[in-house]
């Protein structure tokens, strides 16, 4: 039996794309599944049982070259491109290993897929076939299984906060730290959000604990001053809110393809990026808003895809 390690990488988004070829190496390889992965993201692998094993992410490369090399892997199948990933692989002496043309150090792979534009979904497909996976699915729905601990809490949180959770809209307004040039101008937000609200809905603000911040201070500035719901107990408590949701609302982020990949119907906003490659999945069963750059979008364009 095959022993395997996948490289993940560092975004919540590039990581969900990565949940058919996990999902189908689980059922095609019957090999034992390990996931290089950060530990903050490593819950939405091990609830969903598609990693046997999970190696912290932020291990040292000394370190995890020696962990690589002890566990005798047979076969590698880097998502991440990253010149420490190829080379970890390389030094621990896995003889497959499975990556993009475009990796840094592509060299030391022993099979190269093709990658056009950024991570997605079709490219992470293209990488399956090239190490020998069949019938990898674009969708990355339905194979999250969030804990029913997770749940409750968000429904007793729901009922704390006197919210009827069939009329939530969980309103995502961040962009992971690097890519702030995604966010929408707070006073857009705060249109939409106190429209929606008397309108009946149960607008909720969320995100990361790292944003909890910035989010209280945009509910402050609202008329209707909706709720805040930030992961303070970690990923599964943000997967069992967005589960929960009826909709979500927000800018192409990786909250958005949680949402998405959990039955979640979403309003995807998009300036710049091609919701064709990167929007949430399958495209059909959402609603995109597109616009050349953000500044162009107004908070009508999202009220009016709602009521």
């Amino acid at each position: 039996m095959d022993k395997i390690v996948f490289f993940h990488m560092n975004q919540l988004g590039d990581l969900l794309f990565s949940l058919p070829t996990l999902k189908a190496a689980k059922e095609q390889w019957k090999g034992e599944i390990t996931c290089i992965v950060k530990s903050s993201l490593a819950p939405l692998l091990t609830s969903a049982g598609l990693a046997g094993k999970i190696i912290p992410k932020e291990m040292n490369f000394i370190e995890l070259v020696k962990t690589l090399h002890a566990e005798k892997f047979d076969k590698a199948v880097l998502f991440s491109e990253s010149p420490s990933s190829v080379l970890a692989a390389y030094f621990s002496n896995i003889k497959e290993r499975t990556g993009f043309e475009t990796a840094s150090l592509s060299f030391f792979l022993t099979n190269k897929a093709k990658r056009e534009g950024v991570p997605s979904l079709f490219n992470d497909a293209e990488l399956a076939k090239t190490a020998d996976l069949a019938n990898v699915s674009t969708d990355y729905t339905g194979i999250l299984n969030i804990p029913e601990e997770s749940m409750r809490n968000v429904q007793n949180w729901f009922k704390e906060n006197n919210i009827n959770s069939s009329k939530v809209i969980a309103v995502s307004t961040g962009a992971s730290k690097k890519r702030q040039d995604k966010r929408l101008e707070d006073s857009k937000w705060i249109e939409v959000i106190d429209t929606l609200s008397e309108k009946g809905f149960s607008c909720v603000l969320s995100g990361a604990k790292w944003e909890k911040e910035d989010l209280t201070a945009l509910s402050e500035k609202c008329r209707t001053k909706p709720k805040v719901f930030s992961a303070d107990n970690g990923i599964l408590e943000s997967a069992a809110f967005l589960k929960s949701a009826s909709l979500f609302i927000g800018t192409d982020s990786g909250a958005m393809h949680l949402a998405a990949a959990l039955g979640t119907k979403c309003i995807g906003i998009f300036g710049n990026t091609d919701p064709l490659q990167i929007g949430p999945m399958p495209l059909e069963k959402h609603i995109i808003i597109k616009k050349d750059t953000l500044s162009r979008l107004s908070a009508s364009d999202i009220i009016n895809k709602v009521l």
